[in-house]
């Protein structure tokens, strides 16, 4: 929705663009010249042979683009890193068999939760419970991305801290081809049975499988121990298990146009592609916000947007692990999570930049988009929303201050649009070191969910 509105708003940028990639469609020169600097900024190297194809297939997707735009449906596509691969080379960035995965899922695996919980109207894990976004290459293992992004989210949200786990390790060990697709729960049977599972800095990710030969790695699941895990279906039961627990493990069907996704709130009315897995970070009343691993350079900062209702079937499925404390501390470093931003920081005081030519003016609006569309302009216009300065981005600030806004109920959107009220110059985004917002601190300092014993 709120990508939407920015599009109303800012046609004539759109106009220019689409007017641009229009001549490039009907000029060969321009073609040429537009395809030379993909190929460039897409660090291609095509064989003599090969161009041709590729030219071909870029030129269907810049149709496909222009065609897509043009009916501003909500969401926008662009030339992104698919623009020149087949659809077979396509879906080795997926591997998930849906049909198979819903097949084996049996009632006694769903989790359902009482109907009169009261649920807050929007939740976002990124900046808590949200590890850095992750590219899983040209291999199909988007389920131990998945699958691991729902247990560093639990890690946290039960009581440690947030740190990245080894995708390279569960690739080598979890079974065989494991760029070949898996289900996600074989991450977690996996780990029940292993009991370990190392650091992605000390088992980094390459995207091939290797041998399973990591004994002699420190083992980093220290706080927790896998007992197995949930399945939660179902559009209100994603909702009650995002508000209270944690980030998801989902699947879905994808459609070949979902991935040019540029940004906006993603919808379809039938999905026949192949199967996906990402993760569940959050919600509003319009859209599920999911982590991709395709790198930061696709989607919205690697993130997407996708209707409510069961869009591609994203609420078929929703696993995440169970746990038993080891009684042990996790004295690791908390990497304090994705803000969203293509920087990683979200404190909005070191690093400030904009990701788009419109924001000078979007900012400038009265009211300004950083104060109506907060999130969006979080993520892609910190320097013209000041973030790297001392101001407050609306008159409103005092009064919501006086209504405790600083400290509850809309903390995230105050710590960013009414920073110098709420006194965050130079501090974090959260509760000036404290548990952040929906945490409870406990005796021994750690922060847990409210939900949560300590």
């Amino acid at each position: 929705m709120i990508f939407f509105i920015l599009l109303l708003g800012v046609s004539s940028a759109l106009h220019k663009e689409a007017g641009l990639l229009q001549s490039a469609l009907s000029n060969p020169s321009e073609f040429t010249k537009l395809f030379s600097e993909y190929a460039a900024d897409q660090d291609r190297h095509y064989l003599t042979q090969e161009r041709r194809l590729r030219a071909g297939l870029f030129r269907r997707s810049l149709k496909e683009v222009l065609d897509h735009n043009a009916k501003h449906e909500g969401w926008e596509m662009e030339l992104n890193m698919f623009a020149d691969m087949t659809e077979e080379e396509k879906n080795s960035y997926t591997g998930l068999n849906v049909s198979q995965v819903l097949e084996s899922m049996g009632p006694v695996e769903e989790e359902t939760f009482p109907q009169f919980l009261s649920n807050p109207s929007s939740k976002d894990w990124r900046g808590v419970a949200v590890t850095k976004v992750k590219d899983q290459k040209s291999c199909g293992s988007c389920w131990i991305f998945s699958g691991l992004g729902a247990l560093e989210g639990h890690y946290k949200t039960q009581g440690s801290i947030l740190k990245s786990f080894s995708e390279q390790e569960g690739l080598n060990c979890i079974q065989r081809n494991g760029c070949g697709g898996g289900y996600m729960s074989r991450v977690f049977d996996w780990l029940k049975g292993s009991g370990r599972l190392g650091s992605m800095k000390e088992i980094p990710y390459t995207g091939t499988q290797t041998s399973c030969n990591h004994q002699h790695t420190k083992n980093h699941l220290i706080a927790f121990r896998v007992t197995g895990y949930t399945n939660t279906r179902g559009d209100s039961n994603h909702v009650t298990a995002l508000a209270t627990r944690g980030p998801l493990s989902v699947g879905y069907k994808i459609a070949s146009d979902f991935f040019k996704y540029r940004g906006g709130i993603y919808t379809k009315g039938y999905c026949s592609g192949g199967g996906h897995a990402v993760t569940s970070v959050g919600y509003t009343p319009e859209y599920f916000r999911m982590k991709n691993s395709w790198g930061r350079s696709w989607g919205e900062s690697g993130y997407f947007r996708i209707g409510r209702g069961n869009v591609c079937g994203i609420t078929d499925m929703g696993f995440a692990p169970t746990f038993q404390s080891t009684g042990q501390t996790d004295d690791g470093i908390d990497e304090e999570g994705d803000d969203g931003s293509d920087d990683g920081n979200d404190d909005g005081g070191k690093t400030c930049t904009d990701n788009h030519s419109s924001c000078p003016e979007w900012a400038s609006r009265n009211p300004s988009e950083c104060e109506k569309n907060w999130s969006y302009m979080k993520a892609n216009c910190q320097l013209s929303c000041k973030q790297c300065e001392c101001q407050d981005m609306s008159a409103n600030c005092a009064g919501w201050k006086s209504q405790g806004y600083c400290s509850h109920t809309y903390v995230d959107y105050m710590n960013f649009v009414c920073k110098k009220t709420c006194d965050k110059c130079g501090k974090d985004d959260g509760n000036g070191g404290d548990c952040p917002d929906g945490f409870k601190k406990c005796p021994d300092g750690s922060c847990v969910h409210q939900h949560w014993t300590c």
